[in-house]
């Protein structure tokens, strides 16, 4: 019995022993921890400090040509001055972005005091229906001013399919310029059907070129052919020229003396340039 009291004896004092140990290690732990903490929150204070690490330059870049770099700066300059760590860069992105010509904006902080403030403006291309236009990124926007343009192309269509109708009209009007021949709107119809406005030059007249939806490309060649062959120089201007035909045009001309709309003479013209039949 003795031993067994001096054994459970000793055991009491192992496990005292270990606790004491592993409470001052515990101690000791919590103490660094909390000192580590305390360190980071002086530093942090000190960083985030609205009198230290001030932003002292205000960069902004871009291509301007609608507008101007002091637009930009009126419109951030309360968000963007203050501490370099503590300035809320959405915010100051959100108010770039407000102005009516910015399409897109990236806001950084470049060490030790710079705010860089990166705008792209809207780039309008063409004419969109009535008032609006469509970017060279192929959105349709509303701008806030006229843009003095010559010789813009006017597209319609959904506005979902504004980029493939501007990708589109770009490309048919480097292709008709070597036939004497303008683009001034391209329309696209719900139904995905096709027609042009041109200007002929030579004639110093304006029609409109049918292609629909099928073989578009195919119609387009045709015609090209055709208007060189027999249109480019003939003593009638075109009004009208339906080229859904598998072999041929549907051609509708104006009076060659008068402009009257209302005085239109129709053919049909086969791709082989056989007699034109009068309708």
């Amino acid at each position: 019995m003795t031993k067994q009291r001096a054994f459970a004896n000793q055991e009491r004092e192992y496990q005292a022993r270990r606790f004491g140990k592993l409470g001052r290690a515990t101690v000791m732990t919590l103490a660094t921890v909390m000192s580590f903490v305390a360190l980071g929150l002086l530093i942090a204070d000190h960083l985030y400090r609205p009198d230290t690490f001030k932003i002292e330059q205000l960069k902004i870049t871009g291509q301007f040509r609608y507008l101007k770099p002091s637009d930009v700066e009126a419109i951030v300059v309360d968000n963007a001055s203050g501490n370099f760590f503590s300035l809320d860069l959405d915010q100051i992105k959100a108010k770039a972005q407000s102005l009516a010509w910015v399409e897109s904006v990236d806001v950084r902080r470049e060490w030790p005091e710079t705010l860089v403030i990166a705008v792209q403006e809207h780039r309008p291309a063409m004419r969109w229906g009535t008032g609006k236009w469509v970017t060279t990124s192929g959105r349709v926007i509303e701008l806030p001013e006229s843009i003095a343009a010559n010789n813009v192309i006017t597209l319609n269509g959904r506005e979902s399919q504004a980029k493939r109708i501007l990708m589109k009209a770009t490309h048919w009007k480097a292709k008709l310029r070597a036939h004497g021949l303008e683009v001034r709107g391209v329309s696209l119809s719900d139904s995905d059907a096709w027609t042009l406005e041109l200007y002929d030059h030579a004639q110093n007249a304006e029609f409109d070129l049918l292609l629909g939806h099928q073989d578009v490309t195919e119609r387009l060649a045709r015609f090209q052919m055709l208007f060189d062959k027999k249109f480019r120089f003939a003593d009638r201007p075109l009004k009208r020229v339906d080229a859904r035909y598998p072999d041929g045009l549907a051609v509708a001309h104006a009076d060659p003396v008068s402009t009257n709309t209302n005085s239109i003479n129709s053919s049909v013209i086969p791709s082989g340039l056989a007699l034109a039949v009068n309708q």
